[in-house]
């Protein structure tokens, strides 16, 4: 089969789109291209082909309003035998595609309504303009994905609400592959710095602010961050008293996550309750927490029902309330002081990933969808 990955507002080089996704059905012996809109070169990457649309639009909102336009004629020029669209403002333009014949698939990142109403961009709307934004993109997504010949989601909420809604929808979680087979002992363990880390983007739900205030009063207390940080963001956390105790680094080579995990001692992702990620119940949707715990990382993470679950399961970390700044600095406290229980925190949690969070798991789920359809 050709299979042409359409993406929008992501790095073509995604963990979940491109390592996960593409990768898996090219060892499946498919044609795999990929289609981004972000003004990119032309180029092959591992084998597979990712082309730039003709139109180039700098600003998000103009993608948002001109999406279908801006992709149409180079996905028509792709002619694959299926599609998968992995952005909201791609939806429309899937139909399209459907209707020519071809077989479409639609990869919800996101629980777009519930995202409405908490995006930071749109917080300058009145709230009941945001609602009613909201339930008028539900009911089109309720509309439009039933055409679908899949839909696929890390959130568990958002399956249970495309189901209950008559829309083919299967779960498909951010599990990691498990690519570091390198193990480490106890005394390697023990030499290891002071050091908590966090990857990937940085939200601002994230509790940057609190994770600072947490490490502020702990002696030779690193926090590093590699990924992407909004640069007023990063700008608003320069005053802070722990600033300098911050270390922040662009991107890096998926390939060189493990190396750079192998410098750290604890992993740590605390969210707010989000209605996008379920409020209390969470999502599999994280790469970094499953990511923390194929390296060996005990985790400090929110007290989401589903995390819970799994810290309970395997004893691989402590879980906090997000915004609490006493029980963050309190988790982060105790296990860089107890070095040999976070140390089997961490192989617990490697343990778990081997036997239950892994991606060969839901890939099979994933590749069962293209060859059902």
């Amino acid at each position: 089969m050709k299979i042409c990955h359409v993406i929008s507002g992501y790095f073509r080089n995604d963990a979940r789109v491109f390592h996960r996704q593409c990768k898996s059905l090219q060892k499946q012996n498919n044609e795999v291209v990929i289609l981004s809109n972000d003004g990119g070169r032309n180029e092959k990457l591992d084998g597979i082909e990712i082309f730039s649309c003709n139109v180039f639009l700098k600003k998000r909102i103009f993608v948002l309003l001109f999406a279908t336009f801006q992709f149409f004629f180079s996905a028509k020029k792709i002619n694959a035998d299926i599609y998968q669209f992995h952005s909201p403002e791609l939806i429309f333009l899937g139909l399209y595609f459907k209707l020519i014949g071809k077989k479409i698939i639609y990869d919800a990142h996101e629980d777009l309504p519930r995202h409405i109403l908490e995006k930071e961009w749109l917080l300058w709307m009145p709230t009941f303009l945001r609602k009613f934004i909201s339930l008028a993109t539900e009911q089109y997504l309720f509309w439009a994905l039933k055409k679908y010949d899949r839909v696929i989601t890390p959130h568990h909420h958002v399956l249970e609400l495309f189901k209950k809604n008559g829309i083919e929808c299967t779960l498909v979680a951010n599990f990691p592959i498990i690519k570091n087979k390198k193990n480490f002992l106890l005394d390697d363990y023990l030499i290891r710095k002071k050091v908590i880390c966090y990857t990937g983007t940085v939200y601002s739900y994230s509790n940057q602010e609190e994770i600072l205030e947490a490490i502020s009063d702990l002696k030779d207390v690193r926090y590093k961050i590699v990924g992407f940080f909004d640069e007023a963001h990063l700008n608003s956390l320069s005053s802070h008293k722990a600033f300098n105790q911050l270390d922040f680094s662009e991107r890096i080579p998926w390939e060189r996550l493990s190396e750079f995990y192998e410098m750290t001692s604890v992993g740590i992702v605390v969210y707010d309750y989000k209605l996008n990620l379920g409020g209390n119940l969470g999502s599999y949707g994280s790469n970094k927490l499953f990511e923390y715990m194929e390296a060996g990382l005990p985790l400090v993470c929110t007290d989401y029902k589903l995390w819970k679950e799994i810290i309970d399961e395997y004893k691989c970390g402590i879980y906090v309330k997000p915004g609490n700044v006493s029980e963050i600095k309190n988790a982060i406290s105790f296990l860089l002081e107890n070095k040999e229980l976070a140390y089997k925190y961490g192989q617990n949690g490697r343990r778990a990933v081997e036997e239950k969070f892994n991606w060969s798991l839901h890939q099979k789920e994933y590749l069962k969808i293209f060859q059902n359809i």
